[in-house]
């Protein structure tokens, strides 16, 4: 599926929206997957809260067919503004073209030139890439590339400054990012060497159409059953935006402010598939 359909709400309750807000958003992804099943379209592939609104992602083999299919239920949460983002070609294509509707409009007008066929430009990273982040201009922090799973990259990044210092320090971010976090030289590629055996790797709750919501682990694997507990605290699977990441890792060192949701990127240790082995 190389298309994809974005489609962003604002939100009234704080930075993740009031608890009725979520609750709405999570009935509305159990009706996408149901309004989208058998139809060959596409599916939806998770949400992300934060700094007051949320993003629902779905990914398809035609944006247009897409978004048409999920249209009756994304206009269907009052919620507004809300926009959708179509982006037709393979995330991290530099020839991939996008179109922004607002979603009380409608697809309007004939669709952009779709990107010639080719090969993909993908990013070289690899699992165990270690790579830095500018925090200012004399600074840097250090992360690792520690999963790879289709699109979705989960990184950790060091609590501590100099390449030298990463081998005994802390985790202090952990987030699901976009694969070609590396591709434009944003996170220059320092070195690579064996993802540390201390990664919490975590775990996550998954909607769908599964009744109660199910636990699945960094790459999609389906755990066991979720808690009500864990179904109303643990965060879905979701990506953030390698900017995101750099703002906290910023933050984190005194460069800007820490904002509220960048709490979700810091290691939850009982959100980890270690912590599920216990039971």
């Amino acid at each position: 599926m190389t298309d994809a359909v974005t489609v962003r709400y604002a939100l009234t309750g704080g930075p993740f929206g009031a608890a009725e807000e979520r609750a709405a958003v999570y009935e509305l992804q159990e009706r996408l997957t149901a309004a989208l099943a058998g139809l060959d379209a596409g599916e939806l592939s998770g949400n992300e809260f934060g700094g007051g609104e949320v993003a629902v992602y779905l990914d398809g083999p035609d944006a247009d067919r897409l978004y048409t299919a999920a249209e009756p239920v994304l206009r269907a949460l009052p919620n507004r503004p809300a926009r959708a983002i179509l982006r037709y070609g393979a995330p991290g294509d530099p020839a991939s073209v996008r179109r922004e509707v607002d979603l009380d409009v409608g697809l309007v007008g004939p669709p952009p030139a779709r990107p010639k066929p080719g090969r993909r430009t993908r990013i070289v990273a690899a699992e165990g890439d270690v790579f830095r982040i500018p925090i200012d201009d004399a600074r840097s922090v250090y992360g690792q590339l520690v999963a790879l799973a289709g699109d979705y990259a989960l990184v950790v990044v060091f609590d501590a400054l100099g390449l030298d210092a990463v081998a005994g320090a802390d985790i202090l971010l952990l987030a699901n990012t976009f694969d070609d976090c590396l591709a434009d030289g944003e996170w220059p590629i320092v070195e690579r060497r064996a993802v540390r055996a201390d990664v919490p790797w975590p775990v996550y709750k998954f909607w769908g159409s599964s009744t109660p919501p199910v636990l699945v682990d960094h790459f999609g694997n389906v755990l066991r059953e979720a808690t009500p507990e864990e179904a109303r605290s643990l965060r879905g699977r979701t990506q953030i935006s390698p900017g995101a990441v750099t703002g906290a890792a910023r933050a984190a060192f005194g460069v800007g402010d820490w904002l509220d949701y960048y709490d979700a990127f810091l290691p939850d240790d009982k959100a980890t598939v270690a912590w599920l082995g216990r039971g």
